[in-house]
């Protein structure tokens, strides 16, 4: 078979060619450090490479979200921390203000202080997070949720929204709870309803409503306040229960026995009641909500407020440190709720840990081994390098030879 010298030149070049682009390549890897460039080097393993890094970027959107959840719920838990502490040094301004000593100046300089705790709280309850959202506003968070009315109630503007983010796959943490959950569903130490006093005289045992609950809805009237009466009945204390009806009839129970530490029972409530009594002595309970089921919560403001109140009068008297009791009695409701609140706000924040640390654990695994599959082995690679070269140079030689060599020289 004869060969022409084109076709012989021409093989020769696309041999030297191939041998060029292979080595560039393989240069380029080395530059680059990655094996797989394309679908075309490794098509199973591109495959495989595009679903890790699809998957590492989920990881690493997940980690953006759990910084961001954890700032908030930081935040949160921050404001709820600060709140118990304004209520503990609440309660010791009431404290201090029950001293017989303090004069009026004085109680009026610890009302100062304890509208400033009111204030400081009702900031607690606007804070707003890095984005300028309001935390505790539900899914209202673009204006303030809670707002101080001209006679010192506090109303909220928000809902019952919780704000959630997505931290793994399937997972999801909700990053607040809505201020109506926080300040205004403070269960009721009493159970259904508040007590206010109308007592007579001094007493070394104070009058005290240590339960009031609805026992049984059946015969319940829901009425918007009852009225326990104590009365001497030829030297024996009696107590009943009124209320007035739909029809402004005033409906009373019969008379019982007053024991102090025992329930006092009639349409369909149950009151235990503890301390001394005296004749004409009268508590009554009052529900701000007409719903068949009583005033199961407070509302955090309103506590402080009635504690406000208790502070500007002159309650050296029976009703006075009956009523103390009442208000010691929901702050530290108030208080132990805030703690239940931020105990929830740390379990999530837990969570939050664990889910980075598994994020972590998954994206080290998935590096792991979509380098095994994209990087490049340095030590294989720089071979094949040498050998690609060596047998280019060879390449090179033999067709610039064979390219010199003619008859001529033989002839």
């Amino acid at each position: 078979m004869r060969i022409s010298s084109s076709g012989f030149y021409q093989s020769q070049l696309n041999n030297i060619t191939a041998r060029t682009e292979q080595l560039h390549k393989q240069l380029d890897r080395l530059s680059s450090g990655v094996r797989v460039q394309t679908a075309a080097d490794d098509p199973v393993a591109m495959n495989s490479i595009f679903s890790y890094r699809e998957e590492l970027k989920n990881i690493e959107q997940y980690g953006k979200n759990i910084d961001v959840a954890e700032h908030r719920l930081r935040r949160e838990e921050s404001s709820l921390t600060t709140g118990e502490n304004l209520l503990q040094q609440s309660k010791e301004l009431l404290l201090k203000a029950n001293s017989g000593v303090n004069t009026q100046d004085e109680r009026d300089a610890l009302a100062v202080q304890l509208k400033n705790n009111i204030g400081e709280l009702l900031d607690l309850a606007n804070a707003q997070d890095e984005f300028g959202h309001y935390i505790f506003g539900g899914f209202q968070n673009d204006a303030e949720p809670f707002v101080m009315q001209p006679d010192g109630q506090v109303n909220y503007k928000g809902d019952g929204g919780q704000r959630e983010i997505q931290i793994g796959a399937s997972v999801k943490v909700a990053t607040n709870h809505d201020g109506r959950a926080v300040f205004g569903q403070v269960p009721n130490p009493r159970g259904d309803f508040t007590a206010s006093y109308q007592l007579q005289g001094s007493r070394e045992d104070n009058l005290r409503i240590d339960k009031a609950e609805i026992d049984d809805k059946s015969v319940f009237s829901d009425a918007a306040s009852y009225q326990i009466s104590f009365s001497d009945n030829a030297g024996v204390l009696e107590a009943s229960i009124s209320y007035e009806d739909e029809n402004g009839v005033i409906q009373s129970s019969t008379p019982q026995p007053y024991t102090s530490g025992q329930s006092i029972t009639a349409f369909g409530i149950e009151v235990a009641v503890n301390g001394e009594v005296k004749d004409g002595d009268q508590v009554t309970l009052e529900s701000n909500v007409q719903n068949g089921n009583g005033q199961d919560y407070l509302n955090a403001f309103d506590s402080l407020n009635r504690a406000l109140s208790w502070l500007q009068k002159d309650n050296n008297s029976a009703s006075g440190q009956s009523e103390l009791n009442e208000v010691l009695d929901e702050l530290d409701a108030v208080s132990a709720h805030f703690t239940r609140v931020r105990a929830d706000t740390g379990n999530r924040l837990v969570r939050l840990d664990h889910q980075r640390t598994g994020h972590e654990d998954m994206a080290l695994t998935l590096e792991k081994v979509r380098g095994g599959m994209e990087d490049l082995d340095y030590a294989k690679a720089t071979g094949e390098f040498s050998q690609t070269m060596v047998a280019l140079q060879a390449t090179q030689t033999m067709f610039g030879k064979v390219q010199s060599m003619s008859l001529f020289n033989y002839i």
